[in-house]
This record gives structure tokens, sequence and C-alpha cells, in this order.
């Protein structure tokens, strides 16, 4: 038995009662554990709250106090990019409520790339001035 201020405890109950509990399942954390977030972790739990993958590369991101990878944090702060679907980290151009990197901000018919302000949408697809023309009119 396990002792504690004076009174006696069987082992599941004194892990149940003064353990620290995984931030992951709630259960009580015994032997190796990592801490983050402001708590501790079975090492199987420390896991993206989305996917369920480990870490493989041991860097994560913190929303709400819950572990993401790097693609699901940025798809549940709305900073993908719409043209190659990955996460938009440096330059950003915003355009018809979507985010792209500079370089996938293109014409879906001639490929050239956009300029904000100097672009037509049509059909949730954007297409320069001159495709445009060329196009629909």
């Amino acid at each position: 038995f396990h002792e504690r201020s004076g009174k006696p405890y069987c082992p599941q109950d004194f892990l149940a009662m003064f353990a620290p509990k995984c931030q992951g399942c709630e259960r009580p954390v015994t032997d190796n554990y990592l801490s983050a977030l402001r708590g501790v972790w079975h090492p199987e739990c420390f896991v993206c709250v989305v996917s369920g993958q480990v870490f493989a590369s041991g860097s994560f991101f913190e929303l709400e106090g819950r572990p993401y990878c790097e693609l699901h944090f940025h798809q549940q702060q709305g900073s993908i990019c719409h043209g190659c679907g990955r996460p938009v980290t440096g330059r950003c151009i915003t355009a018809a409520g979507r985010k792209y990197h500079p370089e996938h901000f293109i014409c879906a018919y001639c490929l050239g790339q956009l300029h904000k302000g100097t672009f037509h949408e049509r059909g949730n697809k954007m297409y320069c001035q001159a495709c445009h023309d060329k196009l629909f009119l």
C-alpha cells in the first residue's frame, strides 16, 4: 500500500487520487511522460488532435491549449493557400476571401501571375484581364 498524510491507500486508488493526469487521456501518469502545454502527457497521447499523428519532427503548434501539426493548425486558422493547399507562413495574398502564396495567385487560363486589384473572378476561378476578356466577353 501507499501512505499519504498518515492514511493508507491501495496502489490503484493512490494513483487515481494523487498521480498527475495526462492532458490527453486523463489517466494517471506513472512513468514515461512529456511535459508540454502546461501539463504532462503520455508519449502516445501527445499527438495532433485532428489526425492523431505523432510529431515526427518534434515541433507542434498550440491552439486553445491543444497540440496540432502544422497543416491542421493552419487549417483551423484559415491560413491554407487556395492554390497549393499548403500553409501560408510568409508573404500572403488575400483575394475573394481566400489566401494564396504570391506564386500561386495565378490566372486559371494562362497561368500568369496575378496582381491584387487586376484580376477577375468567374466561377470560383481567377483570371487576368486579358484572359477574362478573351473567354467571357
